[in-house]
């Protein structure tokens, strides 16, 4: 599977990743059974729009920042949560 490298935050309460950017640099994985790949062999059979290969590039994650708290995500759930069970509006 094809990569293309990522760069975003790393979240260490809640051990999420979140994306910022994409480099727009990719690499090739050199494989027939990838749709990505310049390697790719398959064609379209008859009655078939497309190949069925995978499409979707792996994510070649950089960290940026590593943060010590939990991402905006998870911290507007644990809100709702504490809303909910408390019945008050923080």
């Amino acid at each position: 599977m094809c990569e293309i490298e990522c760069f975003g935050n790393y979240h260490r309460k809640c051990e999420h990743y979140v994306k910022m950017y994409e480099s727009g640099n990719k690499t090739d994985c050199g494989s027939p059974s990838c749709a990505l790949s310049k390697a790719h062999k398959h064609r379209p059979g008859p009655g078939q729009r497309s190949c069925t290969c995978v499409r979707i590039p792996r994510e070649c994650r950089r960290v940026l920042s590593l943060i010590h708290d939990r991402c905006d995500a998870c911290t507007r759930a644990a809100w709702a949560t504490l809303e909910r069970e408390s019945s008050r509006v923080w």
